[in-house]
């Protein structure tokens, strides 16, 4: 999930926090929902659709997470 917002002094950020089901080796079945912050970056310059993609895939390359994200319209 990722959002975006303007500070009150008018500078604007990107946030984006992975969400994820655990369960420790010993206890499969005792699931817990967990959530961390990936990134948080203030957005400088234009932030058109192209720049904030760019932040969110460098984010997903970071952590290797491309093939463990869930897009709704991907089927």
């Amino acid at each position: 999930m990722f959002d975006l917002w303007t500070s009150d002094a008018s500078d604007p950020y990107l946030s984006m926090t992975g969400h994820y089901i655990y369960a420790p080796a010993d206890k499969p079945q005792e699931w817990k929902l967990k959530a961390e912050q990936l990134a948080f970056k203030h957005i400088k310059g234009n932030h058109s659709g192209a720049y904030i993609s760019k932040i969110l895939v460098n984010t997903l390359d970071h952590y290797k997470l491309h093939k463990k994200v869930h897009f709704p319209w991907n089927k």
